[in-house]
């Protein structure tokens, strides 16, 4: 069951006239920027699982045990709500403002040029705009000499990272929201156990996906970026029947901001093989190199991977504090990950 309580859909014009409609000649219409079309959410909660319906899970199938025996994870819970809701307990009637007229989600055609994907138009996908454009993580910088010739920029670097700069994020409370599901493990036809994830007060300002079309390689390419903020995030099993919670591990105060694909210079592709398999793949950086080493790989000096590993996409991920069984392990921190070459498969283990 879904509970949209309201849905606007507005169609985003220049901004610049509040008077009363006018009618417009074809010079003044010519002036036009059209910016996509923008959704707001309002008062809106969202749940779906078996709870409601038995038919109203998604389930994968055709996996198999060490012991050769069919498996089917399904996911049998799923909701969006306001602040509070419990880990799903509070949904129906918690609503929460996803997005707001003036910055909302926005569908739109991007000229391919101005990103980096020359003579294309592209389809974005796109969450609200961040505040402004400072870093999400509160950076510690220090003197870390290492061996280089870029002169005093070599000691500056990031030796730590303290927090979340929450000042870049445009979401105010009422459009932070929570959301989790519920993941049911089935072995040979009996049920095996459930797996709950829960988060509190998200907020993904700032990311988007671009899709584009590529003939020469009959296939849809795409960059993502991922911006995923959030008070915490619940993982924890427990028995089939939902009962005897096993212990959780909290991720307390996360930050995640993760970029794949670097335009048209490494793009991203997603697609289903002939044996009903997928493909996942971020291109390799190899196309970029002007030169190649011995081992046939580019050589760092090449000025497109100097392009690459100034510029180009990177992944950091910040956490708080680990708890696992009420048990703390202290902050983490993944800072400035870049991928060069990703190739992820699935294989039919039954064959």
């Amino acid at each position: 069951m879904i509970k949209l309580i309201q849905v606007m859909i507005t169609a985003l014009v220049s901004l610049s006239a509040l008077a009363d409609l006018q009618p417009l000649d074809d010079a003044t219409l010519g002036n036009v920027d059209g910016e996509g079309i923008g959704l707001v959410w309002e008062d809106f909660a969202f749940e779906a699982g078996e709870d409601l319906d038995p038919n109203n899970r998604l389930s994968i199938s055709d996996l198999v045990n060490d012991q050769g025996q069919p498996v089917v994870l399904s996911v049998s819970r799923f909701y969006i709500a306001g602040d509070n809701s419990n880990e799903g307990s509070n949904v129906i009637g918690n609503t929460v403002n996803l997005g707001r007229l003036n910055n909302p989600y926005n569908i739109e055609l991007l000229d391919g040029d101005d990103i980096g994907i020359n003579d294309k138009a592209v389809f974005e996908f796109s969450a609200p705009k961040r505040a402004n454009e400072d870093k999400l993580f509160i950076e510690n910088l220090g003197n870390r000499p290492r061996s280089c010739s870029a002169g005093d920029a070599c000691s500056s670097r990031v030796t730590s990272v303290s927090g979340i700069n929450r000042n870049v994020l445009s979401s105010r409370s009422t459009e932070r929201f929570d959301t989790g599901l519920r993941f049911d493990l089935v072995e040979n036809g009996t049920a095996a156990q459930k797996l709950d994830i829960h988060a509190r007060g998200v907020a993904v300002d700032g990311s988007h996906v671009r899709i584009w079309g590529d003939n020469a390689r009959s296939k849809a390419l795409s960059n993502l970026a991922v911006s995923f903020v959030a008070d915490d995030l619940t993982v924890y099993a427990s028995n089939p029947d939902g009962s005897g919670r096993g212990d959780s591990v909290v991720f307390q105060d996360i930050a995640i901001s993760a970029e794949l694909g670097y335009g048209d210079k490494q793009p991203v592709s997603f697609e289903v093989n002939g044996d009903g398999n997928f493909e996942l793949n971020i291109g390799s950086k190899t196309s970029a190199c002007a030169d190649l080493n011995s081992s046939g790989g580019c050589s760092l000096g090449s000025s497109g991977y100097q392009d690459f590993y100034n510029n180009g996409p990177r992944a950091d991920v910040f956490i708080q504090n680990v708890n696992v069984g009420g048990q703390s392990f202290g902050s983490t921190t993944i800072s400035n990950l870049q991928i060069q070459y990703l190739n992820v498969r699935s294989r039919d283990l039954t064959q």
